[in-house]
């Protein structure tokens, strides 16, 4: 199922127990929409949400609100129900927001575009820890739940983990020589991989992070914008060239494709039954996926390697002062900064 927005959307959420999708456009507006099973899209509401463009959106609070971050540096909680303004921060970073990301049930985090990491409580209403580790646009993100780790991917090339317990940058990897645009944790959480701006999947495993351990090169040339996790065994990638495939991560292989857009795929996020995955492209539509028949189908094709045993362990590869790699100009030191006073989820 699909439906054409009327402009081009770039970030996408489902509801995490409700049949209801979020979308966040590139003129700043919000849209609610409901799906079912008889292959129907229909918009709940629309909502004026920022003044430019509306980069990245979630759900949280169970589904209660919605969290969106735009290009103008403000942040919105919009209510799900009545589509009304909760809270807003208007300079929630001093540049564009570029992503979010659900942490736990009281925090998120964003990234800006240039480079700043910032944390949200939800309970204080305020920013609680700012990192500062990397040099360009934060381009993707992801948390370790069990190790309370957050994994950032750049435009400058690198790939942080800053671990929340300590509120400290604990590693940071070599520079590649393209953009790192995409990032999950596989393999149980022994492995990190990246998508990049030259097709190529980065495998960096857990606890070593200075350099990767694997590449996987049959996507390239196209650039790997997105990336889904669907198991432990395999993930989803969307690319520049519009198409959306089915990956294996060790093995590494193409398992095949499923589905497409005109146009680069601009974000992806699954149903929270795994039922659907949708997908938005620079075709201003927004798509519906039925994945069951996928799933059935290649359950039996994901097996991991025996040689792939590495484990996480915080004694590795962990750098509380991180150093860029011979020769780089390049500033990396963290700074974690006290907790901003500056009211986040405070009542309009």
């Amino acid at each position: 199922m699909e439906i054409d927005l009327g402009a081009n959307a770039f970030g996408i959420d489902f509801h995490p127990s409700k049949s209801l999708i979020a979308t966040g456009l590139i003129n700043g507006q919000l849209h609610l929409y409901r799906y079912d099973t008889e292959s129907s899209l229909v918009r709940e509401r629309k909502v004026r949400a920022h003044k430019e463009s509306c980069r990245a959106v979630r759900f949280i609070d169970d589904g209660q609100r919605i969290v969106t971050a735009s290009a103008d540096c403000s942040i919105l909680a919009t209510d799900v129900e009545t589509g009304a303004s909760v809270a807003r921060l208007e300079n929630a970073h001093e540049d564009a927001v570029n992503t979010l990301i659900t942490i736990t049930e009281t925090t998120i985090a964003s990234g800006d575009d240039k480079g700043c990491v910032k944390i949200w409580d939800t309970r204080q209403r305020s920013c609680s820890h700012e990192f500062n580790v990397h040099e360009d646009y934060i381009s993707a993100m992801t948390f370790a739940s069990d190790s309370m780790k957050l994994v950032a991917t750049s435009g400058d090339g690198t790939l942080s983990v800053c671990n929340l317990r300590t509120n400290k940058v604990q590693a940071q990897s070599e520079f590649s020589e393209d953009e790192l645009l995409s990032v999950v944790i596989m393999k149980n959480g022994r492995k990190a991989i990246c998508g990049t701006q030259n097709g190529i999947l980065m495998l960096y495993s857990w606890g070593f992070f200075k350099d990767c351990s694997d590449r996987f090169v049959d996507l390239s040339p196209n650039s790997v914008d997105v990336l889904v996790k669907l198991d432990e065994d395999r993930l989803i990638t969307g690319c520049d060239n519009g198409i959306i495939s089915l990956v294996g991560i060790l093995p590494n292989r193409i398992i095949q494709p499923i589905g497409s857009h005109e146009f680069p795929i601009e974000d992806l996020a699954l149903s929270h039954d795994n039922k659907f995955l949708g997908s938005t492209a620079h075709d201003s539509m927004l798509k519906l996926w039925d994945l069951e028949e996928i799933i059935q189908g290649s359950n039996g094709d994901a097996s991991g390697a025996a040689e792939d045993s590495d484990s996480d362990n915080d004694g590795m590869d962990l750098d509380n002062d991180p150093k860029p790699s011979k020769g780089s100009n390049r500033k990396t030191k963290s700074k974690a900064n006290p907790v901003d006073n500056r009211a986040f989820f405070a009542d309009m």
